[in-house]
Formats: structure tokens, C-alpha cells, sequence
């Protein structure tokens, strides 16, 4: 129900920021709201609940975060929780009728409120991932569930329409209430008498001496006092030099310990000590390691033989803390971290990141992953000289994308040419995760999400992610089979 307000004169000034955020918002709520429930006396009602008592939190509330209370408070109106009686959107808006109350939202807050992602997820309560998922299935599509972009814009330029089309005295109702919490109690302001009143003595006197000061400033630069300093008339060219004196010392420094231990890099420097070979070059060890599986090459089979049992008997690195690790060096063996680092430091900037990245990709690796590397480079060490560049060269003359593919292993390597679509320009704090649920896929697993990111248009492949992270893992094979191939 419309709450009933205090009528206020028509000359009451209430410059407030509250009465500019509520009357900047007003246009947009009342259409945000008439449009989420297919009512226009519901969407009232809702705009009615939600600037009252906007109006009596916002002063406890900090001013960056009104935007998100007053769209929170607007979902949460009793009007908007309840479904009408008989719905009905204009014709222009008949796509929001054939969606759910909660994508519904989830698009209006993009398309009319004009929200970000995070702000918009925030304000719905749930994740962004599970936002931008709400979002894409609200979006309009075609019959073969691609984007309809036309279909979006049309939505925007009629909620922009719907905005305009408002008839002024539907900004009322914001307009008292900014008025009334003016002093920041919620009630009505005192109604002021037209026309300017005395100012007090205390002004006055406080005008008369702020004049009195600035005359005096004004008169002081008519007076001619002269600073230039002595001598300047005989210096060469009219110009004094005077040597500076000597800079005082830094009142502290880094520490040489401390420096080596905020190293950005240091975990890879201490590797470097003892650094594993398949380490080296994981990308190309990993390539071998799926082409002796694939040519079931008699050679580097037998060499792995023979290199297993050292090879799985090698225990992994610690995982200790790169600190713990630095703090429990003897002398020597810090001063050879320290020409290390010296040496590293030196190197250019393109050639660190690639070592890098190589250092990262092997600690990424499995232990299983890392055995079997190190047995392809115990197999690869017998070898000719004559088979060993003949295998290098096979590996250098792919295309760059693909020998940086093998840098996720030997398993998923071999299949990133067909899952380039679904990895490449994965936001950092996703891939983590998104490479975790590809390596705890079975090989058919793999081949049908290869099938369903083919299929799958570039705009829609961030809901795909979103849905293969929101499987259970056990179920991620079950669930990528029905996809492909949905029995009948």
C-alpha cells in the first residue's frame, strides 16, 4: 500500500544528497520494478516501500553503498515477492514474460538499473559465476541458442523510452521524501518563510573582517621590498650557484637477507640449485612423453624401463615454505643463491617470463606426470645425437599455440588443440580450477567436452565453463555423455 506522506510546500528547498539520489533513481526504479513484476500497480507499490524506508537507513549507511541498498530494499518490497494477479508487459517487453521471476531480475538489473556484475551479484545475494550464468540464459537468443543481439537492443532502447515516456508528477514521491529526512530524522522539515532573512551580527562582523584582510593583502603587494639575494648582479649571466651539501644516509635500508627473501622469484631460484632436468623444458618432455605412447617407440620404452624404478623412487620436492627453505641454507649455499638471483636478475624481461612460466608449468604437474617425464628424458639421454635433433626440430617446427599447449602436460597437451576454445583467455582466477576439472576427466570425457566446445558459439563458451565447474566431479562424465549424445 502507498504510504501516506506529508504534504510540503512547493517552494521547500531540500538540496540534500538524499533528495538527488532518490530523484535520480526514481525514473529508473519505478520502470526497474513495474517491468520485474508485469504490473504497474505492483511497481508502484514496490518504488513506494523501497524510498521510505530507504530514506530512513541512508543515514546510516555509507553514501558508496546506496546504490546497492536502495536496489536490494526494491527486490525485497512485498509487492515484488508476490506474483499478480494477471501479469502483462507491453509488447515491446513480451520476451521478459517468457523468463522467470530471477533471471527476469538478474537482466532488468543490467538492462534498466544499469549495474555491474559484481554490484548486480551482490545486490541478488549469489556469486558472480552464478550471476553471469542468470544472465546469459535471460539474454534473448535464437532458435539455435545463439546471442540475438537485435533482440537485446531493442529491450534497452524501450526501457529507455519507457523512462522518458514517465509524466513528471511520478517524481512526487521521491521529491518529499528527500525533503523530509533533510535533518536526519525522517520528519518533515519546518516550512521556510519566502524571502531572505537578516543575517546575524556575528556574520556581519565576520564579512566586515574577512574584507579588511583582503585589503590589506592588496595593499601589501603595492609595497616594494627587495629579496634578490646578494652578488647577483656580478654573477655570470645573472645566475647563482651554490654546490648542494651532501646527501644524508637513508635512515634504513633492506636487509641483504631480507632482499633475498622478498625475492619475487625465489622459489624458482632456490629450484635452481638442484634443478630437475625434465624441468628444464616440460613442454618438449611432455610432447615425448605422448609421443612414445603413441608410436610405442621400442627404444625409449625399454629406456623407461629402466629408468622407473629411480625415477618413481626420487621423492618430490618439499613443499615447504620458499622462506623455511632460505632460512635452512648453510653459508656456502646462500652465496651461490645470491649469485643466482645476481645473475637472474640480469637476464631480460622476456627470458625470465619463460623460465617462469616453464618452472610453474612443472610444479603443476602431478607426481605421476613428473615420473613419467623424467623417464622420457632418461630414454632421450640414449639416443644419437642425429635422433635426438631430429626429434627437436619435428617439435620446433609446430605452430607456437601448440608447443605452448604442451606445457599443461603430457595428457592435456595432446588434446588442447581441440580444447583451445574452451581454455584460451581464461580469466587467472578461474584456470586454476578449470585445469583441476580437465585432469580429473577420463579420456572419452575429454573427447565429448572437445565435441561440445566445437558446438558451443564463443559468446556462450564462459556458461559452458560455468556449468563443467558446477558438476560434481564424479558426475562431470555422466554429465558431458548425456550432453553429446542425449538418448532418444
Amino acid at each position: 500500500m502507498t504510504p501516506r506522506l506529508p504534504t510540503e510546500p512547493a517552494d521547500a528547498a531540500a538540496p540534500t544528497a538524499l533528495g538527488a539520489f532518490l530523484r535520480g533513481v526514481e525514473r529508473r526504479g519505478l520502470v526497474f520494478a513495474r517491468l520485474l513484476a508485469g504490473s504497474r500497480e505492483a511497481g508502484d507499490d514496490a518504488l513506494a516501500w523501497a524510498l521510505e524506508r530507504f530514506a530512513g537507513e541512508a543515514g546510516r549507511i555509507a553514501f558508496g553503498e546506496w546504490p546497492r541498498r536502495f536496489w536490494s530494499l526494491l527486490l525485497a518490497a512485498p509487492a515484488l515477492r508476490r506474483t499478480p494477479s494477471d501479469p502483462g508487459w507491453d509488447p515491446r517487453f513480451e520476451w521478459l514474460s517468457r523468463i522467470g521471476h530471477g533471471p527476469r531480475a538478474a537482466l532488468l538489473l543490467r538492462l534498466v538499473a544499469g549495474l555491474a556484475e559484481s554490484d548486480a551479484a551482490s545486490v541478488l545475494g549469489i556469486a558472480r559465476p552464478t550471476y553471469r550464468l542468470g544472465l546469459q540464459r535471460a539474454l534473448p537468443h535464437h532458435a539455435d541458442g545463439s546471442a540475438d543481439v537485435e533482440a537485446w537492443q531493442a529491450l534497452g532502447q524501450a526501457a529507455q523510452d519507457m523512462q522518458r515516456a514517465l509524466p513528471p508528477g511520478s517524481l512526487a514521491l521521491s521529491l518529499r521524501l528527500g525533503e523530509r529526512v533533510g535533518d536526519g530524522t525522517g520528519d518533515a522539515a519546518p516550512p521556510r518563510a519566502s524571502g531572505r532573512q537578516p543575517a546575524g551580527r556575528g556574520v556581519r562582523a565576520a564579512l566586515w573582517l574577512v574584507a579588511l584582510v583582503t585589503l590589506g593583502g592588496l595593499g601589501a603587494t603595492f609595497v616594494a621590498i627587495d629579496r634578490l639575494p646578494e652578488g647577483l648582479d656580478e654573477a655570470p649571466g645573472h645566475i647563482l650557484s651554490e654546490p648542494l651539501s651532501m646527501a644524508e644516509p637513508p635512515a634504513g635500508r633492506y636487509a641483504d637477507e631480507d632482499a633475498l627473501a622478498l625475492h619475487p622469484d625465489l622459489g624458482l631460484l632456490l629450484d635452481g640449485e638442484d634443478q630437475d632436468a625434465a624441468a628444464a623444458d616440460p613442454a618438449f618432455h611432455a610432447w615425448l612423453v605422448a609421443e612414445a605412447r603413441a608410436n610405442a617407440d621400442a627404444d625409449a620404452a625399454s629406456a623407461g624401463v629402466a629408468a622407473s624404478a629411480a625415477a618413481i623412487a626420487r621423492p618430490e620436492p618439499r613443499s615447504r615454505p620458499a622462506t623455511e627453505r632460505l632460512a635452512a641454507l648453510d653459508p656456502a649455499a646462500r652465496t651461490r643463491l645470491v649469485q643466482r638471483r645476481d645473475q637472474w636478475d640480469a637476464l631480460p624481461h622476456a627470458e625470465r617470463g619463460d623460465r617462469r612460466e616453464r618452472w610453474q608449468a612443472w610444479h603443476d604437474f602431478s607426481a605421476t606426470e613428473r615420473a613419467q617425464l623424467r623417464q622420457v628424458v632418461a630414454g632421450f639421454a640414449l639416443r644419437s645425437p642425429d635422433e635426438q635433433a631430429a626429434l627437436r626440430a619435428r617439435f620446433d617446427a609446430m605452430d607456437a599455440s601448440e608447443r605452448h599447449g604442451w606445457l599443461l602436460g603430457p595428457d592435456l597437451g595432446a588434446d588442447y588443440p581441440r580444447l583451445h576454445p574452451l581454455i584460451a583467455q581464461v580469466p587467472l582466477d578461474a584456470r586454476t580450477a578449470l585445469l583441476e576439472a580437465l585432469r580429473g576427466l577420463d579420456p572419452q570425457a575429454r573427447d565429448d567436452l572437445a565435441v561440445l566446445a566445437a558446438r558451443t558459439p564463443p559468446q556462450a563458451r564462459a556458461e559452458l565453463r560455468i556449468e563443467l565447474l558446477a558438476i560434481p566431479a564424479a558426475q562431470r562424465g555422466r554429465w558431458l555423455r548425456r550432453t553429446v549424445a542425449p538418448v532418444q
